[in-house]
C-alpha cells in the first residue's frame, strides 16, 4: 500500500509540531554544556531522502552528539562485520534460553558502546580508528562537525575518575582492543557537533539506503540500511523506554545530552529536533514531543502498512 502526501503537507506538519512545543520549558541543561549553551534554543529540521528540507528555529546551532554517535558507529561495525559476528561480538544470542547466556551490569559512561568501539578496525591504532569513524561521519552528513574540546576533557576526566577501564575488566566486558583508546575515541566522538539539520541528514542518508541526499554519494553498503534501523529501534529514548516510544511513535530514534532527537522513516526521511532541556533520563523533553507530534500529523510510522511518498 502506497499513500501519498504534499510537500505542503510536510510544511503545515512541521509548522504545528514547532508552535505547539515551543513554549515548553520543561527539563534542565546538562551540566557540563550549560555554560554556552542557550537554554530556550529550539528548532526542527526534515530532510528528505531526495535532499529536499524543511526547517524552522534553530536548526544550524551545534549540539554534542552524545550517544547519536552509536549511528556512525552501527554503520562502520555493520560495514566491517556481519549482524551475525556482531552478536557474538556483543555478547548476543538468538536462543531463547536467555538466563543461560548471562547479563552483565549496566555502566553509566557506556559500556556497549566502548565494546563497539573497540571491534572497530584497526586495532591497536587510536587516532586511526577514531579517523575511519570521522570519515563515516562525515559521509553521512554534509559538512564538517565542530569538536567541543572542553566536554572532551570533561569526559575523559570522568571515565578516569570512574575508572573506566577496571570497572568494565571487573564486569566482564570483553573488549576487542586496548580499554584506554576505545574509551578515548568514544569520548571524542560524543564530543563532536552537529547541528540538527546535519542530523537530518545523517538520518536521511539511513533513510535513503546509505545515498547521501546531499551529496548523492553512497556513504555505505545499503543492505546494511534496515540493519541500522533495526539497531535504533531497539534502543530506549530517555524516560519512554524502548517499548513505550515505539508503541507511541513507531520512530526508530536516537537521542543525545547536547538536546538533539534524530527519527528515521525509510524511503521518507529524517525529523531532527533541537532543545538543550533534557528529563531525568538526558533526553530533550521539547525536541522529543516536537518529532513524535510531527509524525503523528503525517501518520509516520515503520509499523504502518503504508509506505509514505512525497508528490
Amino acid at each position: 500500500m502506497e499513500r501519498k502526501i504534499s510537500i505542503n503537507d510536510v510544511e503545515k506538519a512541521l509548522n504545528e509540531a514547532y508552535e505547539s512545543n515551543k513554549d515548553k520549558t520543561e527539563g534542565e541543561v546538562d551540566p557540563r554544556l550549560a555554560k554556552n549553551t542557550d537554554a530556550d534554543a529550539f528548532g526542527i529540521a526534515v530532510v528528505l531522502t531526495d535532499g529536499r528540507t524543511l526547517s524552522k528555529g534553530a536548526v544550524n546551532t551545534p549540539a554534542a552528539m552524545g550517544k547519536i554517535a552509536r549511528l556512525p558507529l552501527s554503520v562502520e561495525l555493520l560495514s566491517q562485520y556481519t549482524p551475525e559476528e556482531l552478536a557474538k561480538k556483543s555478547g548476543s544470542c538468538c536462543c531463547a534460553e536467555k538466563a543461560a547466556c548471562g547479563t552483565k551490569p549496566k555502566i553509566a559512561f557506556g559500556a556497549h558502546s566502548i565494546r563497539a568501539v573497540s571491534a572497530v578496525a584497526p586495532q591497536g591504532d587510536r587516532d586511526g580508528k577514531y579517523q575511519v569513524l570521522l570519515d563515516r561521519v562525515l559521509a553521512l552528513t554534509d559538512g564538517e562537525p565542530d569538536f567541543n574540546d572542553s566536554l572532551y576533557q570533561l569526559l575523559s576526566e570522568e571515565a578516569s575518575a570512574m575508572k573506566m577501564a577496571e570497572v568494565l575488566s571487573d564486569a566482564g566486558y570483553t573488549l576487542y582492543d586496548d580499554a584506554d583508546k576505545s574509551i578515548d575515541v568514544y569520548a571524542r566522538l560524543m564530543s563532536l557537533q552537529l547541528t540538527a539539520e546535519q542530523l537530518g541528514v545523517m538520518g536521511a542518508t539511513i533513510a535513503a539506503d546509505g545515498r547521501n541526499p546531499r551529496t548523492g554519494i553512497y556513504a555505505f553498503d545499503g543492505a546494511v540500511a534496515a540493519n541500522v534501523v533495526g539497531l535504533m529501534a531497539s534502543r530506549k529514548l530517555g524516560k519512554h523506554g524502548r517499548r513505550a516510544w515505539m508503541m507511541r511513535t513507531g520512530l526508530p530514534a536516537a537521542a543525545g545530552f547536547g538536546g538533539t532527537v534524530l527519527a528515521v522513516v525509510p524511503g521518507f526521511g529524517a525529523i531532527a529536533a533541537y532543545s538543550p532541556r533534557l528529563c531525568e533520563n538526558g533526553v530533550s523533553v521539547r525536541a522529543a514531543k516536537a518529532v513524535a507530534d510531527f509524525a503523528a500529523k503525517l501518520g509516520l510510522n515503520v509499523y504502518s502498512s503504508a509506505r509514505v511518498t512525497i508528490e
